[in-house]
């Protein structure tokens, strides 16, 4: 017999620490949906993404966890309560590589979608989420229930790192002479350095200031996320957490003794994911975040690592750099007063409106100018 109960407060998790790390490793979940991370952004996020977890219990085991957030905001005078996932959806900090930790199982399924029917919520964002059997189980489910929109399905670049050989074979051939080009003349005359950074506290600091970077880089371009005080603290804690346990570091270029670029990257599995890429504007003239991510790169291939995740968003850089598409998938659905609205409404701004709940998502989420 399956049964199912729902968390609603970040401090009632510690106590499912264990389960849910053992639920994440055999169902193949990414690290942005370790308990880790959810709890590192609850403890700074909860207060405009209240949790509501819901477990899937069978013969005193936990076989599904459905990480959800309600978040409320408010347009054109509509009370809009959002039912996302922990790591997306309040416009900070997004996460990607998300999604529900189970099997493919229809009756656990089936128990998580009756556990949303219950929550209070009138539109639905589950948004870069992995693309597999769950998560296209979950949309039929959802489908079958609410009136739902056709799957989005959103590029995640990654490259595939050869097992040996020059990492610059996998590199456009413009951008390798480029790259080419530029090392060598900062090498021959001493003037560049390289750096890994993968102490808890060197880490933490690394973080902050590659906050500092973003915004200068983002202060006439309307401002910067990270001028908001939590989202820095977020990004200190989990990559100081994260170096703790050996899964963090920092790669940073070094120009003429100034830090010119940084990549804040995470070990998962076979995969090296660069969770963060930034520059100092004042040595754009030597590529700089193309540098630190080809040295990046490298250091993961002599790790042993697959893959490089360059992260959820097309920007054309990832495929100089040898990236190829991988989907990640949005669900997305509308009930109660946003779903009578768009029934009965003509007006194209109702529509407007139901969008608007995921635009802010994805405005925030550049991480390479």
């Amino acid at each position: 017999m399956l049964r199912s109960y729902r968390l609603d407060h970040t401090a009632d998790l510690p106590s499912k620490q264990a389960e849910w790390e053992a639920l994440r490793k055999k169902c193949g979940g990414s690290i942005f949906t370790s308990y880790d991370w959810a709890i590192e952004w609850l403890r700074h996020f909860d207060h405009t993404a209240a949790p509501r977890v819901v477990f899937i219990e069978e013969d005193g085991d936990i076989v599904g966890i459905a990480p959800f957030v309600i978040i409320e905001q408010r347009s054109m005078g509509l009370k809009l309560k959002k039912l996302s996932l922990i790591g997306n959806g309040a416009g900070v900090a997004e996460l990607y590589d998300l999604g529900l930790l189970a099997e493919d199982r229809e009756d656990v399924l089936d128990k998580i979608v009756e556990a949303m029917d219950k929550l209070d919520w009138n539109v639905l964002h589950l948004n870069e989420m992995k693309d597999g059997p769950v998560t296209q189980s979950l949309y039929r489910k959802v489908a079958e229930r609410w009136e739902t929109d056709e799957p989005v399905r959103m590029p995640c670049p990654a490259t595939d790192l050869p097992a040996e050989g020059d990492i610059m074979d996998v590199v456009s051939s413009r951008t390798k002479r480029t790259l080419r080009k530029i090392s060598g003349a900062l090498e021959a005359e001493s003037r560049i350095r390289y750096r890994c950074v993968d102490l808890p506290e060197e880490t933490a600091e690394a973080a902050s200031m590659y906050a500092l970077q973003h915004i200068d880089r983002w202060e006439e371009k309307g401002g910067s996320i990270f001028s908001t005080e939590s989202l820095t603290s977020f990004l200190k804690s989990v990559m100081r957490a994260s170096a703790h346990d050996g899964r963090g570091m920092v790669y940073e270029v070094w120009i003429d003794g100034s830090l010119a670029a940084q990549m804040l990257c995470l070990e998962d599995g076979d995969i090296m994911r660069a969770y963060r890429v930034g520059m100092n504007n004042q040595f754009s003239e030597f590529s700089p975040g193309n540098l630190v991510a080809v040295h990046a790169m490298a250091e993961a291939q002599k790790a042993g690592y697959t893959t490089f995740d360059f992260g959820a968003g097309p920007e054309e850089f990832k495929y100089r750099l040898g990236a190829r598409d991988r989907p990640l998938m949005r669900i997305q659905a509308k009930r109660g007063t946003v779903r009578a609205m768009s029934k009965i409404s003509s007006l194209p701004g109702v529509r407007q409106l139901v969008d608007k709940a995921g635009v802010k998502d994805q405005a925030l989420k550049a991480i390479h100018e």
